[in-house]
């Protein structure tokens, strides 16, 4: 007889929010009655912000830990929040310093916690943390107007990294003998969050970084028509792929998210592939609405652009049947 009674390996996502905003009260509590006592004294700060994160990890070694989840949330994820809240306090004079130590601490944490919830909470912290890692050094380091463009080239460098993350994400064997399998898709949520989030502030009118993209859409495009077609049909397709791709090339905006969105049709990851879709259109309203070009030149391009995409999307329905 098939056993009803058996309970369900995660808990209702409604709950993990629930608790989620319950951990992270109990931590800023934690923290602000901390700070009431400590005062200003950095020193103090560093060894609490050492022992609730080895708490942490300790607390996330019990057997249960990952059966239900309840365990971490309640105690584990608290204890990480309040323990990297805890190395920013210790650390308010040297920015750029306490974001690389909270990545490695980030990183470690998550080598040593066996709670599925915290690695991937732990996971994303880290992924945030290198752009901001990136600001904070090119702050400290740069004046205008060399700021501006090493900020462009740095984000242009972690978009292509993420990029690449997301594609290795993609490769079983590689992910699976590395042991983060079982955070995989958080990888490529965190990768395309932060890509997409990035693109923004890559320079508008920097017609290079969007040729990249569109290189690198291009590479993709041809790897998806050779799984499907081959001879004269794969040459058609080459031909309309780079003609497509070659469109976007004149906006990082556009270009980039039609990267992610052929990476992630690869392997239907239909969140990525929302996610980037949304920054397609909305790079598509900015270049419409905002780009320094005449109005007339950016709906030829627009109109020629949806030709040339609708042309590649019934060749593919025909070659595919």
């Amino acid at each position: 007889m098939e056993n009803n009674g058996r309970k369900p390996d995660r808990l209702p996502l409604a709950l993990l929010l629930v608790m989620g905003l319950g951990g992270t009260t109990v931590a800023g509590l934690l923290v602000g009655i901390v700070m009431l006592i400590v005062q200003e004294h950095s020193i103090a700060y560093g060894v609490l912000a050492v022992g609730a994160v080895v708490g942490a990890i300790a607390v996330s070694q019990k057997g249960d830990a990952d059966s239900n989840g309840v365990w971490s949330m309640l105690v584990a994820f608290p204890l990480f929040i309040a323990g990297f809240m805890f190395g920013y306090l210790a650390g308010p004079n040297n920015h750029t310093l306490t974001l690389v130590l909270q990545f490695v601490a980030a990183v470690v944490s998550f080598a040593l916690c066996r709670s599925h919830l915290c690695r991937q909470m732990l996971l994303c912290y880290a992924f945030v943390l290198v752009p901001f890692a990136c600001f904070s050094f090119i702050d400290a380091s740069f004046h205008h107007p060399a700021k501006d463009h090493e900020l462009g080239i740095a984000c242009f460098a972690i978009v292509v990294a993420c990029l690449g993350i997301y594609a290795a994400s993609i490769a079983d064997e590689w992910i699976g003998s590395s042991g983060i399998k079982d955070c995989a898709k958080t990888i490529r949520f965190a990768s395309t969050a932060i890509s997409v989030a990035l693109v923004w502030f890559i320079p508008k009118d920097n017609v290079v970084y969007a040729a990249v993209f569109a290189v690198i859409s291009f590479a993709i495009a041809c790897a998806l028509l050779r799984k499907h077609v081959s001879g004269s049909r794969l040459i058609a397709g080459g031909a309309l792929a780079l003609l497509c791709c070659a469109s976007t090339a004149v906006f990082p905006a556009m270009a980039m998210p039609v990267a992610g969105m052929l990476l992630s049709f690869l392997i239907l990851d239909f969140v990525g592939l929302t996610i980037f879709s949304a920054a397609f259109i909305g790079g598509i309203s900015y270049f419409y609405y905002d780009l320094d070009m005449l109005l007339i030149n950016k709906s030829y391009l627009l109109m020629a652009s949806g030709a040339l995409f609708l042309l590649m999307f019934f060749f593919i329905k025909r070659v595919t049947r």
